[in-house]
């Protein structure tokens, strides 16, 4: 009985699994599809853009100075450039280098593409010097002096006793004094001191032509050192009062200001002082700019100008501009309507771009344009 159970179950499962078997074979099974790989479209990354939309909007660029305009027509208006304080840094057409006080940020502004960068975050800046190439930027605050190389990314810090500088074939020549025993010219190179030279003046001031270093200090001659040769050291002006030196661009020429028995004067003077043009005023360096052009704020009251007080921000209102032309000799002057404390005034293609010291804030002013 148990046998014959056992062997009909086996027929049951063995008939049970040939019907499935069937089943499966006779089923319509789905297939897939094949997959068509279409080449997409690409799409770069979006680039990281350095520079940003300068705001307000600059006044549109004028294309050169050559253009004429009528002969009656007088200067524009004072435009301000921006709706901000900035302090001065340095303009080198088209890029106007600021410090934002707000911001705490050096950065520049491209005056042709109305763009901004910000170059360098520092706070409490008094001023900022650059090199010739824009590659170096000796930092200047209320508690340290630091020399920043945007090449290297090195930042180094600057000896509290260099008491004055400037920027030699994008290297340093510093005045180092400890006022005690120490006191020398020197290159300062990648943090150390190379020294050049004794020199026994305490405030000194530099200006440089080519490999010559012009010294001077305020009721004192003008020296001669060439760096080349450091053991070159001349009388280069004889003694007057109130110094102020300013070379062009090229070197070739030198702006020289100063005051004899009281009464300001200045002249141009090629590197073999000789005398090209004398004006009957004078004004400090820092009131000028000398690319191709000579370009001066005057004050009107020269009588009761001073140096020293300016540096000190005692204001100085009632100012002109004047413009020498050195390849012909033309000389122009712009009254102003109103008071100005006008610092590095400089011709662009855009007009005259400057810096007053009043309010902290840029100006254009767009001369008569057919007069060069």
């Amino acid at each position: 009985m148990n046998k014959r159970f056992i062997f009909g179950l086996i027929i049951l499962l063995f008939i049970g699994v040939l019907t499935l078997v069937g089943y499966l074979k006779t089923r319509k099974v789905e297939e897939k599809p094949d997959v068509i790989e279409v080449e997409q479209e690409t799409k770069p990354a979006p680039i990281l853009v350095e520079t940003q939309k300068i705001e307000p909007i600059l006044p549109t660029p004028t294309p050169t100075l050559s253009e004429t305009i009528p002969p009656t027509a007088t200067p524009s208006p004072y435009q301000v450039l921006f709706n901000l304080p900035l302090l001065y840094l340095d303009l080198d057409y088209p890029l106007l280098y600021v410090y934002d006080p707000q911001e705490s940020v050096i950065k520049y502004f491209n005056l042709e593409e109305e763009t901004y960068r910000e170059i360098y975050k520092v706070d409490n800046l008094e001023n900022a010097f650059f090199s010739p190439d824009k590659t170096k930027i000796l930092l200047k605050t209320s508690s340290f002096s630091r020399l920043l190389d945007l090449k290297t990314d090195k930042i180094i810090n600057i000896p509290p006793f260099v008491k004055s500088f400037v920027f030699y074939l994008n290297d340093l020549v510093v005045y180092y004094n400890d006022q005690k025993y120490l006191s020398y010219l020197a290159f300062f190179r990648e943090g150390k001191m190379e020294k050049i030279r004794d020199l026994g003046i305490l405030n000194p001031e530099f200006a440089l032509v080519k490999n010559n270093l012009l010294i001077y200090e305020n009721n004192n001659p003008v020296f001669n050192l060439d760096l080349t040769r450091p053991s070159n050291f001349s009388l280069f002006l004889d003694k007057k009062e109130s110094y102020s030196l300013l070379p062009n661009k090229n070197q070739d020429l030198i702006y020289v200001a100063f005051k004899e028995d009281g009464v300001w004067q200045s002249k141009v003077i090629d590197l073999r002082k000789k005398e090209k043009i004398s004006f009957s005023w004078g004004t400090i360096r820092e009131k000028c700019s000398f690319d191709e052009f000579l370009v001066c704020a005057v004050p009107l009251n020269l009588d009761k100008f001073d140096k020293e007080e300016w540096s000190f921000y005692t204001p100085s209102y009632d100012e002109k501009i004047v413009i020498y032309n050195p390849k012909n000799g033309e000389i122009k002057e712009i009254n102003l309507e109103k008071p100005f404390d006008i610092v590095k005034p400089k011709l662009t293609p855009l007009g005259i771009i400057f810096w007053n010291r009043l309010d902290a804030k840029f100006y254009l002013i767009k001369p008569e344009q057919n007069s060069f």
